[in-house]
């Protein structure tokens, strides 16, 4: 499996698992990015560039700022793993507000309106 649907993954799992309603120390996040053909970071990556020789996926829970899991492929090289893992925990940050607005939409959706109080 791609990294990057790993990260998908587990992001899903978790926002599943908090709509149902189970209790949890925080979201789980995942992120993933690659080291391109010129040595750049990529985060996100597409399907062809995650075919590059160094791919990492890392998940969070972004509230308690702490590293969930780190699943890590190919050769990494000097500084770029750390790189790297900074910024999937930018992107993993960046995600987290969209993810709560899409838990309450949701909430708001299951919890009917309270009812108008007699007078």
């Amino acid at each position: 499996m791609l990294l990057r649907k790993r990260g998908m993954a587990v992001t899903c799992a978790s926002l599943a698992l908090a709509d149902a309603g189970i209790e949890m120390y925080d979201l789980v996040i995942g992120v993933a990015a690659c080291r391109g053909d010129n040595g750049a970071i990529l985060l996100d990556p597409t399907e062809g560039e995650e075919e590059s020789a160094a791919n990492m996926c890392l998940t969070v829970m972004p509230t308690l700022n702490q590293v969930s899991g780190l699943f890590c492929t190919g050769e990494w090289e000097g500084d770029s793993p750390v790189e790297a893992m900074k910024l999937c925990m930018e992107g993993c940050q960046r995600l987290y507000p969209v993810l709560q607005q899409s838990l309450l939409k949701s909430t708001k959706k299951k919890v009917p309106p309270p009812e108008p109080e007699a007078s």
